[in-house]
């Protein structure tokens, strides 16, 4: 991801020695813009489009590596491997996360609707 450049001199758009057109304008600004429009398109992707490795998935189920491994082991979620890298889908860990899905008993449910 795209840090933004200190080169970039904020003073000089406050005190209108630089446009704001000529900010945008700018090669360090474009750059972020482009960078910007990149992650906001890759977050908006469909589940089915989005691969994670394991550590990406470490960190979105908030589980061990070996956690991950036994998961794979009992068959119990999906990946893909490419010589020793191992890929999910985010839809195989959403399908996952539905499977094992505990719902709250019913008299739990009428006391609420009581």
């Amino acid at each position: 991801m795209y840090i933004w450049d200190s080169t970039i001199d904020l003073p000089l758009l406050k005190s209108n020695r630089m446009s704001r057109d000529d900010f945008f304008r700018s090669p360090s600004a474009q750059e972020f813009l482009r960078e910007l429009r990149h992650e906001i398109q890759r977050v908006h992707r469909p589940p089915e489009q989005v691969v994670l490795d394991e550590t990406d998935l470490c960190n979105l189920l908030r589980i061990s590596k070996r956690h991950a491994a036994d998961l794979r082991r009992e068959g119990k979620l999906r990946f893909s491997k490419d010589g020793g890298k191992i890929y999910y889908k985010l839809s195989w860990v959403l399908e996952y996360i539905e499977a094992y899905r505990i719902d709250p008993p019913t008299s739990y449910l009428n006391r609420l609707k009581n």
